[in-house]
């Protein structure tokens, strides 16, 4: 197993599971309604809704870069106002997320592993560092899912 593959692996934990750190987005997911995910229990700080469609957006943007595009994520995009109209909605939303996180891990895998430490056109970092930089930010988003699930008014 090369490097791009082992790293590939570690989008695999934390989108689906088997992750030393915790639930993987799919398990922190798991049974938030729309309701739940459109709570904002702490007014100055993103819904759910907010924070997946964030990731899921960055989650893109990565995969694009790494396939040699260079996206810029104007504000509006960045964060998102989300207005979940229905139950499908929302189901769209998670799925996004799953899509671009799948999508991303792909080309992780392919990505050329002598290229990892290579420096990237423009910035001061290199392409490893984009890899993990991103994998660090959906984690730190899971877990900022997780405590806001806490914050949930219970239902039942």
């Amino acid at each position: 197993m090369n490097e791009s593959q082992r790293l590939a692996k570690q989008f695999d934990r934390a989108l689906e599971g088997g992750a030393w750190y915790g639930p993987s987005w799919r398990e922190v997911l798991d049974g938030v309604t729309r309701a739940q995910a459109l709570h904002r229990p702490i007014p100055e700080a993103h819904s759910i809704a907010e924070v997946v469609l964030h990731a899921a957006t960055w989650q893109d943007v990565v995969r694009q870069r790494l396939a040699g595009g260079s996206p810029q994520v104007p504000d509006d995009q960045d964060w998102q106002v989300v207005k979940l109209p229905d139950d499908a909605a929302w189901t769209a939303v998670v799925n996004r997320l799953f899509e671009t996180g799948k999508a991303l891990r792909d080309q992780v895998e392919s990505f050329a592993p002598e290229r990892l430490q290579e420096l990237r056109s423009g910035v001061d970092d290199t392409w490893y560092g984009l890899i993990v930089g991103e994998m660090q930010h959906v984690l730190y988003h899971a877990g900022q899912i997780g405590l806001l699930k806490k914050s949930l008014p219970k239902t039942g």
